[in-house]
């Protein structure tokens, strides 16, 4: 009788350990029943240990999740090595972790608290944020260009935020309301960000361009004899022909963008060198601005014809779509809108023709500049002066800024070299 009450007690206490697990279920949740819109996808990131529900057995599917939250959903979903080195697995270690990724850039998480509601552009954001940490495919200019009219409020969106919300509706990531607008200012809530994580770990592991590594061939038998070096030497690359370099100078009526598309569509990139022919120095950079300078001129608008927010607009193939700032098609016009492009925060490294996106979260300062010109003190500190304006050219009144080494500049400011 002993061993048959002690083998009730084993078999019970085995149940009780099974059970907790069988209630990761969706349906577990008394407020999210099978016919939800989002059981499913709310289901799946239970499983996965995602998200979890209250203690009160429901999961509260409408409530809004925060940018702690968030954060520590996307380092469970897609940086799961890294969290797993942490002893706390709060949402103060997925902020960490995103902030080392550069995640939450662009977003207004620094401006907001880390259990602020974390609205829609930011959430975009923060998705554009993971697929370019990852390496994924990127929708074509063009194809950003469609989901833009798509939008009825698209202008409403931060400037900061567009290039997210329009990659991450064209890859279908994330899409529109019923009457046709994005609302970008609107909370996300739990079964959304549910909704959002899945669509992006499955874009990511089926066509998000992340590579399989790729089994080495077996090393032959015998030895395969070399090819023979070709007789006649392999004729080295033409150096290209030098150029006054495109023509940068609003004509008949043009937007920016139409102004960039004829722009790009005149030059051919070739790697070492300027739109011009000339090698990337330092230089030749400043030689072409200036010529830019002389077609453009202090103060020469962003739009030619009637005024229009969408005039002021160009999408770079590697920066996104820019605002009235319009730094990207400086540097698309000085390096060609196909050379390669780092993007890094070690300011001692920065060169004239680097692009810049200040910000300071002390004064609220936000801007995207080209650097013109660039001096140094004893401090380590650093004067420049760029390129790029809101609604007209500016060549040296906007961007001058003496404190990019200070830590409320740094952490929210990047640069882009196209070196």
């Amino acid at each position: 009788m002993k061993r048959y009450i002690s083998s009730l007690m084993a078999l019970c206490l085995m149940f009780a350990l099974v059970l907790p697990v069988e209630a990761k279920e969706a349906e577990s949740f008394r407020d999210v029943p099978t016919d939800f819109w989002a059981y499913e996808q709310i289901n799946r990131c239970v499983q996965d240990g995602i998200v979890s529900g209250y203690s009160d057995g429901t999961f509260k599917p409408g409530n809004p999740v925060s940018y702690g939250a968030f954060s520590i959903m996307l380092a469970r979903a897609f940086y799961a090595s890294e969290l797993a080195a942490y002893s706390d697995q709060g949402t103060a270690t997925g902020e960490a972790i995103m902030n080392k990724h550069g995640i939450l850039s662009g977003t207004s998480r620094s401006s907001a608290s880390i259990g602020a509601s974390l609205p829609r552009e930011d959430m975009a954001q923060c998705m554009y944020n993971v697929l370019v940490d990852k390496g994924a495919k990127i929708p074509s200019v063009s194809e950003q260009n469609a989901a833009m009219s798509a939008m009825s409020d698209f202008f409403s969106i931060s400037g900061n935020c567009r290039t997210g919300v329009l990659v991450c509706y064209t890859l279908g990531l994330l899409g529109g309301q019923s009457d046709g607008s994005f609302g970008p200012k609107n909370p996300m809530n739990r079964a959304q960000g549910c909704v959002v994580i899945n669509r992006l770990r499955d874009y990511l592991q089926n066509n998000g361009g992340a590579t399989t590594p790729v089994t080495p061939p077996e090393q032959p038998e015998t030895p395969v004899d070399p090819p023979e070096k070709p007789e006649t030497p392999v004729t080295p690359p033409e150096t290209p022909e030098v150029t006054d370099g495109p023509l940068f100078k609003l004509q008949d009526g043009e937007t920016a963008q139409q102004m960039m598309n004829r722009i790009n569509a005149s030059t051919t990139y070739r790697e070492g060198y300027l739109t011009n022919g000339k090698p990337i120095t330092e230089e030749n950079i400043k030689e072409l601005l200036a010529k830019f300078e002389e077609t453009m001129p202090e103060g020469s608008p962003w739009y030619g014809g009637t005024p229009d927010q969408s005039n002021y607009f160009y999408s770079s193939p590697k920066f996104g779509t820019g605002g009235g700032c319009n730094s990207y098609a400086i540097s698309d016009a000085l390096f060609d809108e196909q050379a390669p492009m780092t993007k890094h925060q070690n300011f001692d490294q920065l060169k004239v023709g680097d692009v810049i996106w200040v910000k300071n979260s002390q004064n609220g300062y936000d801007h995207v500049i080209v650097i013109t010109s660039l001096t140094s003190n004893r401090e380590g500190q650093f004067s420049a002066t760029g390129a790029g304006g809101t609604r007209g050219v500016s060549w040296a009144e906007h961007g001058k800024f003496t404190t990019l080494t200070l830590p409320e500049v740094a952490s929210g400011t990047y640069i882009y070299s196209r070196y």
